[in-house]
């Protein structure tokens, strides 16, 4: 669990140093760092959702994926 919080947190950071260029590089305007904060935190809670609904899924997608007997017969007839 705490990985997944890590992982979050690398990704928010990307992403606000990215923002940040972008906002100083590319648009060369300033734009309140409330904005940048607050769509940094969005990222953050975007990924713990997203790490949060595979941990549901992927149960049932291993289940779905497991090899299983076929259901066939392929003995030599008894008659």
């Amino acid at each position: 669990m705490e990985n997944t919080f890590i992982v979050a947190g690398i990704v928010s950071c990307i992403f606000a140093v990215a923002k940040f260029m972008e906002m100083r590089v590319v648009e060369k305007e300033n734009k309140p760092l409330k904005l940048l904060i607050r769509d940094a935190l969005v990222v953050y809670f975007s990924v713990l959702v997203g790490f949060f609904i595979i941990d549901q899924i992927n149960p049932v997608i291993d289940a779905s994926m497991a090899p299983t007997q076929p259901s066939v017969f392929t003995d030599n007839p008894s008659f």
